[in-house]
């Protein structure tokens, strides 16, 4: 395997300026090779198009956090539905998961929690990872600071526990997690894999 450095060498700095990638935590890659990344530590997501010298700003404001639907704090980890060109990002300290129309405004919509952080089946607590189904109809929601995965229908306003302990308690056992970072399915989407961030392991 040949590695590349994107943005090439020399171009990438420790600011928010779009020749780089600071703080950068989530990537998605869609067909035509452009480079989706969240840099939380700018509060945005940016666009990477082959051979550019500057990412596209693609949601927030560059170095200023927010609540509102054009704005994200501490965004983490994204998954991409091309199909019906959707954007799904873990908007980490505003507790919700936001869904962004590809090429749209940059306006988002709450999709899952909102309105503050908690333990109840309609809230969120610094979701970190989020995954959307092949028939764009469900995601699975690394719910970080709950210890627990969230599978939660497109529509609903509130998910069911599929994974960990449905009043938030962290464990080490078979059944528990502790602060899971990202979840994946497998081609097939029989099984779900989980990040179990504090376990030090992957869980299925």
């Amino acid at each position: 395997m040949n590695l590349t450095s994107f943005p090439p060498i020399g171009q990438s700095d420790s600011s928010c300026s779009l020749t780089g990638l600071y703080g950068i935590t989530g990537v998605v890659v869609d067909q035509f090779n452009n480079i989706y990344a969240t840099l939380s530590r700018c509060f945005i997501i940016v666009k990477w198009v082959p051979n550019s010298t500057a990412g596209i700003l693609v949601v927030g404001n560059p170095g200023y956090y927010g609540t509102d639907s054009n704005t994200l704090d501490w965004p983490h980890f994204m998954s991409l539905d091309e199909v019906r060109g959707a954007l799904y990002v873990a908007d980490s300290t505003n507790n919700r998961i936001q869904k962004f129309t590809i090429g749209g405004t940059g306006t988002g919509i709450t999709v899952a929690g909102g309105g503050g952080s908690g333990v109840g089946l309609n809230k969120l607590d610094g979701p970190s990872g989020v995954l959307v189904t092949r028939n764009g109809q469900t995601l699975y929601i690394a719910d970080s600071n709950n210890n627990r995965v969230m599978r939660w229908n497109l529509g609903d306003t509130q998910g069911s526990v599929v994974a960990g302990s449905a009043s938030g308690v962290a464990g080490k056992t078979n059944t528990l997690l502790s602060n899971p970072g990202d979840v994946a399915l497998d081609p097939t989407e029989t099984y779900l894999y989980v990040s179990d961030y504090n376990n030090n392991r992957v869980q299925r």
